[in-house]
């Protein structure tokens, strides 16, 4: 009986992370609100335009990322609820976005 809740104890939080993992969709999210610097959620009409075609969606078994295409770098990370973007300077460059200035402001 130990045995088997040793087992259930190691093996749960693996199958919790692959279920859990974040999907293209809150990956595209968390890029957009960090490139625009506001914390709203993203619409169709954004998540549709034709910009996202550069960033390519990888599945690991317990982790997500995206990385463009042409750099073959990543951009994003995530696992569970947790999304880290790598590279903050891709979706400026994608939709011609003003880039954030240190202090806050748009350069």
């Amino acid at each position: 009986m130990k045995k088997w809740l040793f087992i259930a104890i190691v093996i749960a939080p693996f199958v919790y992370t692959n279920y859990n993992k974040p999907l293209l969709i809150k990956h595209q999210q968390k890029i957009y609100q960090v490139a625009t610097g506001s914390t709203e959620a993203v619409d169709d009409t954004v998540s549709a335009l034709p910009q996202w075609e550069g960033l390519e969606f990888v599945d690991w078994k317990f982790v997500t990322a995206t990385r463009d295409k042409n750099k073959r770098s990543l951009v994003s990370y995530g696992i569970v609820d947790y999304i880290k973007v790598l590279d903050s300077e891709w979706a400026p460059k994608a939709f011609g976005l003003k880039a954030k200035g240190a202090d806050g402001g748009t350069e």
